[in-house]
């Protein structure tokens, strides 16, 4: 007869050893660090732009010297020239702080940081260059309506194109001029590292040449083409300006005007950029005589923002 389950001895399970556990177990010396130092989960941080603000005054960021950017001396740099340039002419009231492409959230200057007295957790964006005529038209004073003249986009176009282009060769891939000019304004202050001074320096040409043969028919970079196109432009623009005061023949300057004098002033200033003679090439007009009333405007601008 069977035996009753309740009768069966029951088996026993072996017990786990001490070394079938020691995998799981946590060694002494690391369980006595954990004791003295146990480890905590801090909250996470707010993010800066979630922070408090109260920005007290407008702050563009440019490329600038330090002493010049103190005193808002005109930035070397064309675009962001003509963007504190353009701030100028509408009356808005900013200071000028040196900064570099990888400062900026859109990874080029200039861009700007608006006053505020905000005390709640509203973010205060930058505004990037691609806003600042806009945001401008808003905290500013009125300027000239150029923008609205049909020829407004053809000439743009040659200060964007045709005149960038040869101010790229000029100041990047002329070897005298990156030698003495753009090093000392663009890579010398970064670095003390010879390596890194020579990474920055290939990085800069080959983005320059890159820009040129972009918009170009050619791969090469034909030297002389630039140079006679760029006069071309800047006759052009001498033309379209006329006797007039300013740009389109209007009461204010507006955005044209800020953009020419973004390359006059930095082709005929030799203290701010160090040109030296033999430095021909581009712009010489403007030292001839040919364009005479673009070298007039240059010098109304500035006495209108930098005096």
């Amino acid at each position: 007869m069977p035996q009753d389950e309740a009768s069966r001895p029951k088996e026993s399970k072996p017990q786990p050893t001490p070394a079938s556990l020691s995998w799981l177990t946590t060694p002494k010396p690391i369980k006595r660090l954990f004791d003295k130092f146990p480890l905590i989960t801090y909250p996470a941080n707010q993010l800066p732009q979630r922070k408090p603000i109260e920005r007290t005054v407008n702050t563009l960021y440019i490329f600038a010297r330090e002493e010049d950017a103190q005193i808002d001396s005109p930035s070397f740099n064309p675009s962001c020239l003509k963007w504190q340039t353009y701030l100028h002419l509408a009356n808005i009231p900013f200071t000028t702080v040196p900064s570099s492409n990888h400062a900026s959230p859109t990874g080029s200057l200039p861009f700007l940081n608006p006053a505020s007295f905000s005390t709640n957790h509203e973010t205060i964006r930058p505004i990037p260059s691609s806003k600042l005529q806009e945001w401008a038209a808003k905290n500013g004073s009125a300027l000239g309506q150029e923008t609205e003249d049909m020829r407004y986009e053809a000439y743009m176009s040659l200060l964007d194109n045709t005149i960038r282009n040869a101010w790229l060769y000029h100041l990047y891939l002329s070897p005298s001029n990156f030698a003495s000019i753009a090093c000392p304004l663009y890579i010398t202050p970064t670095t003390t590292s010879s390596m890194v001074h020579l990474s920055l320096s290939y990085t800069l040409q080959t983005a320059a040449r890159a820009e040129i043969v972009k918009s170009s028919s050619s791969p090469v970079v034909e030297v002389d083409s630039l140079y006679r196109e760029s006069d071309k432009a800047f006759s052009a623009l001498s033309e379209l300006l006329g006797d007039s005061e300013w740009f389109f023949g209007e009461k204010m300057p507006g955005l044209m005007d800020a953009s020419v004098f973004a390359y006059s002033h930095l082709l005929l200033d030799d203290e701010l950029m160090g040109w030296k003679a033999g430095d021909e090439g581009m712009g010489e007009g403007l030292r001839d005589g040919r364009w005479k009333n673009l070298a007039d405007h240059r010098q109304r601008i500035y006495e209108v923002c930098y005096q």
